[in-house]
């Protein structure tokens, strides 16, 4: 269920079928266990919810619900990439990610300009967004 309302709200934002699920990989690798069956609720190792914030997101994010979650990915998702998007390509930005027709790579560039993870995980979280594109697309 958390999967679904993630999703359906990221398309209610007009984000197209590639970058939800590019997103939905990175959510499922970061607390869906590389699955749909994602956690919001789920503390690790001083990070919390569906994207493991860092305790500099404590008095924003932590203990909130999957919404206000997701709304909070939604009121910064733009200043994130537009300021990290170099990490995934030079001169990239949120209007770019918007635009991407590839799930694999909207979860790339999400994993390196948004989740800035360690490299080491960029290719599961690619497969996972597969995973989500067959599910709620085909």
């Amino acid at each position: 269920p958390e999967a679904t309302e993630a999703w359906l709200y990221m398309k209610e934002q007009g984000w197209n079928d590639y970058v939800c699920a590019g997103i939905m990989g990175n959510l499922m690798t970061e607390t869906g266990g590389q699955t749909l069956n994602l956690n919001p609720k789920l503390y690790c190792q001083g990070y919390y919810g569906i994207c493991q914030w860092n305790k500099n997101h404590k008095s924003t994010i932590w203990g909130k619900g999957l919404t206000k979650q997701l709304e909070y990915m939604n009121s910064n998702i733009k200043s994130e990439i537009d300021t990290y998007g170099y990490a995934y390509k030079k001169g990239f930005k949120f209007d770019t990610f918007l635009n991407l027709t590839d799930e694999k790579e909207a979860a790339l560039a999400f994993a390196k300009s948004y989740e800035r993870c360690a490299s080491s995980s960029y290719e599961v979280r690619q497969k996972n967004a597969t995973k989500a594109y067959d599910y709620f697309v085909k």
